[in-house]
């Protein structure tokens, strides 16, 4: 399939307009074998990674087989506006489920609001709960056009509120859970290669980022005590210092943090089960505003923070979430993390002469439970040539191929079998560098009905996803359900079923954890994918 999609020339990545993007990312296309996008000599790429959206028109002039990281309006919810709008119409209509977000005001349009919020000031609980801080309860400011922490900062009287653009303005969580004095929030990475069917993953590892001074509610301008950006708190004072329990920087690993809950006996895994549920309902706030297309994927950054109760709230939706390698908690997630996700897409791993490079194990035994698996040391590599991780990559996808071929002759799917797969495309072929390609169409690549539903250009069919790729697990759909399968299930009533869905996960979830509370957290997986009949994985971070 890959070879009659991708021919045998080199496969082409462009970043950005002008060629420059993330170090990390460029060396991770690399060491794929791909080639990078010369203006000059290139007249056609496969695979263009770009920062900001692409225009309507890119969408629907895509070939077959060029590949695009963002969906026509899937940003729609990294806007700070867009996503309180959003979530605030969702939990008009489904209640409760949706108060995962703090209360927050569109300014200037909401200004009103706010001000009649906190005219209010604290409830009579809040007070009794904290007694011993000032009335008025702490707002957080937050410029809707900047990134990295910036222009963000803390008030509690409206007067000391000062704005010059756009700005979303919510209430601020008072007791977040901390580690050793230090606030932090989680940075999860998730992917969307369709919105038609609705097809989500989240990646087990991630990042979780401190702050680098002991969080007070008694200094407010103190940026270093209440954000955890890192673009912010790597130039603190406290950066490089060996803090209390966090130690030197302000990154862990998702495994990191686990292993400190294990030391200090907090029971996580409901925790880890309520932020998929955020995460999908999220996902679903503006589902019906994208459009149906192929060939290209959303990746997101899902900042989250946990308070004292071990309740997640989401901050942020971060577009193009940072590939920059600040520290070695970036290099041990990040590069793993877009290896997986390009074999995940179906991207191709060539052989192109490099002698040797490092390769992330992730072949482990079906049979086996990875728990069950020592742990490696993080920093574990496994040194292998190129000719050899290319080899395995066409034997594993030969094998997709087969498995998706033997789903269409016995009419799960219509046909669509390497021999078919020009009739699929049909049209012209063009020569590119030797490679047999094919000319672009609006109707196969670009918009189309819902009810023409085709696979992706190399094959890729998300009618029926893997259930894991290296660390990517599908979070949604939680089962191959044939009633919920056609490309139309974008719709208000299907929207409904999902959410429905996810409400009785969530609930299913909280029942298990309070009436087996000496359970494991593998057996309380099994409970739950046996209730809920999950056919993949249960996300969950490693230990």
């Amino acid at each position: 399939m890959f070879e009659e999609c991708f021919g045998n020339g080199p496969f082409i990545f462009r970043i950005n307009e002008n060629g420059t993007g993330p170090q990390l990312l460029m060396q991770v296309c690399s060491e794929r074998g791909w080639k990078e996008y010369n203006p000059d000599n290139d007249s056609n790429w496969n695979v263009w990674w770009r920062s900001t959206g692409f225009p309507v028109s890119h969408h629907k002039s895509l070939y077959g087989w060029q590949y695009i990281n963002h969906v026509p309006k899937g940003s729609a919810i990294c806007r700070k506006d867009n996503l309180v709008r959003y979530l605030r119409c969702m939990k008009k209509v489904y209640g409760s489920i949706y108060d995962f977000s703090p209360h927050g005001f569109n300014l200037p349009l909401e200004y009103t609001k706010l001000a009649a919020e906190c005219s209010r000031g604290r409830s009579q609980s809040e007070r009794d709960e904290h007694k011993f801080f000032e009335d008025k309860p702490v707002w957080i400011c937050k410029p809707v056009a900047q990134s990295q922490g910036r222009g963000i900062f803390l008030f509690r009287k409206l007067s000391e509120l000062n704005y010059d653009s756009n700005t979303v303005v919510q209430r601020y969580i008072e007791k977040p859970l901390l580690v050793g004095g230090y606030k932090f929030d989680l940075r999860l990475y998730v992917c969307i290669p369709s919105y038609y069917p609705l097809t989500i993953y989240m990646y087990r590892e991630g990042l979780a980022r401190f702050g680098t001074d002991k969080f007070s509610l008694n200094d407010l301008r103190n940026p270093f005590r209440h954000l955890t950006n890192c673009s912010i708190n790597k130039f603190g004072p406290g950066y490089t210092e060996m803090k209390d329990r966090v130690g030197s920087g302000c990154k862990w690993t998702l495994r990191q943090l686990r292993r400190y809950f294990r030391q200090a006996g907090i029971l996580d895994w409901l925790l880890w089960q309520k932020i998929t549920s955020l995460v999908i309902l999220t996902v679903l706030s503006n589902i019906t505003q994208i459009p149906p297309t192929t060939n290209c994927f959303e990746f997101f950054g899902f900042d989250v923070l946990i308070d004292t109760s071990l309740r997640p709230w989401l901050l942020e939706v971060n577009l193009s979430p940072a590939l920059s390698t600040d520290c070695d908690a970036d290099i041990l997630v990040k590069k793993p993390m877009l290896h997986d996700m390009f074999d995940l897409l179906g991207l191709p791993l060539y052989n192109t002469g490099l002698s040797v490079y490092d390769i992330y194990a992730t072949e482990v035994d079906e049979n086996v439970r990875e728990e069950e698996i020592d742990p490696p040391k993080l920093s574990l590599k496994n040194t292998i040539t190129v000719l050899n991780a290319a080899g395995r990559w066409k034997k594993k996808h030969k094998k997709m191929s087969a498995l998706q071929s033997s789903r269409s002759n016995s009419g799960i799917r219509g046909k669509n079998t390497a021999t078919n797969q020009k009739p699929f495309l049909n049209l012209p072929k063009v020569q590119v560098d030797g490679r047999t390609l094919t000319s672009p169409n609006h109707q196969v690549p670009g918009f189309r009905s819902v009810s023409e539903y085709k696979p992706w250009g190399n094959g890729r069919d998300w009618r029926f996803p893997t259930a894991r790729e290296g660390r990517w697990v599908r979070i949604w759909p939680t089962a191959i359900d044939v009633l919920h399968k056609s490309a139309d299930c974008n719709s208000s009533a299907h929207v409904k079923h999902m959410v429905t869905r996810v409400m009785k996960f969530t609930k299913s979830a909280k029942d298990l954890a309070r009436k087996h509370p000496t359970a494991s957290e593998s057996q309380l997986t099994e409970f739950l994918q046996d209730e809920m009949q999950i056919s993949g994985d249960i996300w969950i971070p490693p230990i």
